[in-house]
């Protein structure tokens, strides 16, 4: 399974907030032949379970849902206006190609336009115009009519890796799914193992409520989130030098960390250090408080431009994000539930 393909397709996968149909049945036929079980919940949270031998329960969680839009409004020439769905800028949106899933099953397209600068004024010149002045042009199709007020609509930008970095939309936190989908293969190798749920959640965008009802249900012993953070020289965290694992916070299990860490000194797995003041804006901070409380960790991809149709991903922090999690999860043992 190359890398860079399972990145791209599911970058392209169509999966906005709460309808992540299409991303979800992508991701079960990739993790299927690797997994004892596969579930769908009632959140929509697709969960894979490989079954171990040491009696821990280690649930990853990673979200499969990308910032999208929705149609709020059609008029009869064939604009539609849209409101966002997660944390999307409209300054990301302006001239970009959009696909619009509609009611009726089809896929229709549009463009999100503006004036000429020609036919700019000096005022509309310096203004950046948000959602109430943006809308989408949907009169190219023959059939404009049939798009409807709570269609969905994704940017069309098909990702492309150039020099070992895979460039799309989704990658947040579409690479962490790749990294889950490829652990579960990766552990076929290894005899002495955790029972792993492999949890690829809905709704993380608007609030992380598919991680909640996901940990409510497994209650495992330890909960692994997986999520990307920002390329940031002010924190030293870098695309290409590994995956960043959180510390120094509330959020994170001080003990699974200190393992972690030690597992990643012990194979040379490059990795990099991100402090967790406080909440994390990941599933962590669900898993942490569902149930009885569960340990908690996060690790993150780091990436570049964040939440916009061009996210950038190293592939060989995806390839070491996949050591690390795989040596750590065939290193628990049993007795370990009790120290912790």
């Amino acid at each position: 399974m190359k890398i860079t393909e399972l990145l791209r397709d599911l970058s392209n996968s169509f999966g906005p907030v709460g309808y992540e149909d299409e991303t979800r049945q992508l991701i079960h036929e990739r993790i299927s032949p690797f997994v004892d079980e596969v579930n769908i919940d009632s959140m929509g949270n697709l969960i894979a379970l490989k079954k171990g031998n040491t009696g821990k329960r280690v649930a990853i969680f990673t979200h499969m849902d990308e910032i999208s839009l929705v149609i709020s409004k059609t008029d009869e020439r064939g604009f539609a206006r849209f409101e966002g769905l997660g944390g999307i800028d409209p300054k990301v949106l302006i001239s970009q190609k959009v696909r619009i899933k509609c009611r009726d099953g089809v896929e229709r397209r549009g463009v999100i336009g503006m004036l000429a600068p020609h036919l700019q004024d000096k005022k509309s010149k310096g203004k950046v115009p948000g959602f109430d002045e943006l809308f989408i042009d949907i009169s190219m199709n023959s059939d404009y009519e049939a798009v409807q007020p709570g269609d969905l609509v994704v940017v069309d930008f098909k990702a492309l890796e150039l020099n070992g970095k895979v460039i799309g939309k989704a990658l947040d936190d579409r690479a962490c799914c790749a990294v889950s989908i490829l652990t579960a293969k990766e552990l076929e190798k290894f005899t002495l193992r955790p029972d792993v749920y492999f949890v690829f959640t809905s709704r993380e965008e608007i609030g992380v409520f598919g991680a909640k009802v996901a940990a409510e249900g497994i209650r495992p012993d330890l909960g692994i989130a997986m999520d990307v953070t920002h390329d940031n020289s002010e924190f030293d965290i870098s695309i290409g030098k590994g995956p960043a694992i959180s510390v120094g916070g509330p959020n994170i299990d001080k003990k699974y960390f200190d393992k972690l860490d030690k597992t990643a000194k012990k194979h040379n797995i490059p990795v990099q250090y991100e402090f967790a003041a406080g909440r994390t804006g990941t599933d962590a901070d669900m898993v942490q408080i569902s149930g009885t409380g569960i340990p908690t960790l996060l690790m993150s991809l780091p990436q570049m431009y964040m939440h916009t149709p061009v996210e950038v991903i190293d592939t060989k922090d995806v390839e070491n994000s996949v050591r690390l999690l795989v040596e750590f999860l065939s290193e628990l043992e049993e007795g370990e539930k009790d120290e912790v």
